[in-house]
């Protein structure tokens, strides 16, 4: 094979060779006969100059005509190019695929031979039974012949007989293996259930007689009712269950209760979650009744869902004729109340009494349940345990609704400066306001209260006005900045660094009808602000006070005022904000005032306190 193929190979070097050599001497006798023709056609013509002369017009379209058709020629060699390459790389692969071309034509003979034996092994055959019929002809044995033909056709080595059983063995055998796998694999096997010596049938497991065995007894010894135990004896044995089906724990229940000694009916037992509560002959009234309470909870809204929190289901089957009760005792407690334990989790800041009044029970009901909060050194810490006894419906009910609110989206805080107000002063340029969502939830109830709720949607239907503060900047200079500290306890401090107390409140000594406390210094000595605040009154006062200031103090101080009277000059002006120890007038005697002095005052609204309380560096009494 290796030899004839190198052979072909040779004979196409060969072959590939003689064609180059003459495709060379074709080109060098060309090339001669050009070269002869040009030399001749040198030597005939007269040798030329260029020629510049006439129109340079037509120069000049000579030239342009000589460039088109160079620039033609090129083009037309970049699109033959292509075509040119396509082709060398055909010849390449035709050429060097000769043995992948005799491989195919071998295998598609061997293929084609493969399939055509049979029709010629049989045209053979029969073209060997016709000449061998002639011979017989002659011979006068036709007959046997015949007869030997036909037996050999049918039971001869490759006869139909033969040729049908060794392709139907196998098949045969397969099916059968088959069916016996399939046999073996769908066949259920079950355990043969035999109590106190009665067959009661096949279960799955052993377990199904154990779950069927604590519901009969559970079933005999409703109500705490004083039964025998009734002993079931269990035999267990693995047989073949063929088309039986097994026994569920409810119908072993029955046959169960059929065979014991103890007076048996028809009845439907009734199980809240997986307690029995006993066997009702007719169940429509205590339906009826659950229906009733479910509705006190239902409210019809869209979406709503009312069900009970444990499910409940009648069982119908035999029990025994002490569990079944009447069926007003069952719907009565099912609407009746039971005691269950919880608990209160303290919250920060709770006391004894304040966890009384939340839950509604006495200190004394507490403490009976909490014996460990009467201990004197007993404290309430947040997120602890107090235990609270309450009263919930027998049957709990579960509800889910879903529901649509609104709640308040809180708007931000910005801050910007302002170098016209001093440090520390605070003033509102933009009002917050609060903006609105719109919430979906799915909000879930238990007996009437809310155990928890999932947000489903969420759409924004007013966005918040954020709050703009300005903050002062400006330093106050330091001649009218007060550094007096507070005394513990107090709440402003003294508002006259250089003066002195000359006049108690009529509280404590001063004269009748004086509302304040008088502090004498020179005439046009600093007067500050006993706290920050804002100024609501800055200017004269008719009713004596002369030039007075009245400062509104925020929470930290009790939304308490104080006032500033018989100043000479005032500093500040109304709605400005003040921070404590700025200067805001200066010592005077305006108004009914006898010598230089500031009159100071301590208000709670419109009522006067008494300033020994509240302003530090008064002498004691």
């Amino acid at each position: 094979m290796s030899e004839r193929i190198k052979g072909v190979d040779e004979a196409y070097l060969m072959e590939d060779e003689e064609k180059i050599e003459e495709t060379v001497l074709v080109e060098m006798s060309t090339t001669k006969t050009e070269q002869t023709e040009n030399k001749n056609t040198t030597e005939q013509a007269p040798t030329q100059k260029p020629s510049f002369e006439g129109n340079g017009f037509e120069k000049l379209f000579e030239l342009f005509s000589a460039a088109g058709v160079f620039f033609s020629h090129v083009i037309v060699q970049a699109i033959m190019l292509p075509f040119k390459l396509l082709g060398a790389v055909s010849r390449f692969i035709w050429k060097h695929t000769i043995i992948f071309r005799e491989t195919m034509k071998r295998l598609l003979k061997s293929f084609g031979l493969y399939v055509a034996g049979p029709f010629l092994r049989t045209k053979r055959a029969l073209s060997i039974t016709k000449t061998k019929l002639q011979q017989a002809k002659k011979e006068g044995k036709a007959f046997s012949m015949y007869f030997k033909v036909i037996s050999e056709a049918i039971f001869g080595k490759r006869g139909i007989l033969v040729s049908l059983f060794n392709y139907a063995a196998p098949i045969v055998a397969i099916c059968f293996l088959f069916s016996v796998v399939s046999y073996a694999t769908n066949t259920s096997y079950g355990i043969k259930l035999t109590v106190n010596g009665q067959f009661l049938g096949y279960i799955q497991s052993e377990q199904v007689f154990t779950d069927a065995e604590m519901l009969m007894q559970e079933r005999i010894t409703y109500m705490d009712n004083d039964h025998d135990v009734i002993e079931m004896v269990p035999e267990f044995s693995i047989e073949m269950l063929g088309d039986q089906d097994f026994t569920t724990k409810f119908q072993l229940v029955n046959k169960m209760m059929e065979i014991s000694d103890v007076p048996i009916e028809y009845a439907y037992g009734m199980y809240i979650g997986d307690k029995f509560y006993g066997a009702l002959v007719d169940t429509a009234n205590v339906e009826k009744a659950l229906e009733q309470l479910l509705q006190k909870y239902a409210t019809n809204a869209s979406g709503e869902d009312v069900a009970f929190e444990k499910e409940i289901s009648y069982e119908p089957g035999l029990y025994i004729s002490d569990s079944i009760v009447d069926e007003k005792e069952i719907i009565e407690l099912l609407n009746s109340n039971k005691t269950e334990a919880s608990y209160y989790t303290v919250q920060e800041g709770d006391s004894l009494p304040a966890i009384s009044d939340k839950t509604g029970f006495s200190s004394k009901e507490l403490t009976e349940l909490n014996p460990q909060i009467a201990n004197d050194d007993y404290v309430f810490r947040t997120g602890a345990k107090i235990l609270i006894t309450r009263e919930v419906p027998f049957l709990s009910v579960s509800v889910s609704r879903t529901e649509v609110y609104e709640v308040e989206v809180p708007y931000e805080t910005e801050y910007t400066t302002n170098d016209t107000t001093y440090q520390g002063v605070l003033t509102t340029v933009q009002v917050g306001e609060p903006g609105v969502n719109q919430i979906t939830a799915k909000v879930y109830y238990v007996n009437g209260k809310e155990v928890r709720r999932t947000i489903i949607a969420t759409r924004r239907i007013k966005n918040p006005v954020n709050e703009i503060i300005s903050e002062g900047t400006l330093p106050p200079q330091s001649s009218h900045v007060s550094t007096d500290s507070v005394d513990i306890g107090k709440m402003f401090i003294w508002p006259v660094p250089t003066g002195e107390l000359c006049e108690w409140g009529w509280w404590d000594g001063g004269y009748t009808g004086h509302t304040g406390v008088d502090i004498s210094a020179s005439y046009g000595d600093d007067v500050y602000a006993g706290a920050s605040g804002t100024v609501i009154f800055s200017g004269w006062d008719n009713g004596g006070y002369g030039y007075c200031v009245i400062i509104q103090h925020g929470e930290e101080y009790g939304y308490l005022r104080t006032l500033y009277a018989h100043n000479s000059q005032l500093y500040v002006t109304e709605g400005q904000q003040v921070v404590q120890g700025q200067c805001i007038g200066a010592i005077g005697e305006t108004g009914r005032a006898y010598g230089p002095h500031c009159h100071f005052e301590v208000r709670n609204g419109s009522e006067r306190l008494n300033p020994r309380y509240y302003l530090s560096g008064l002498p004691p009494l």
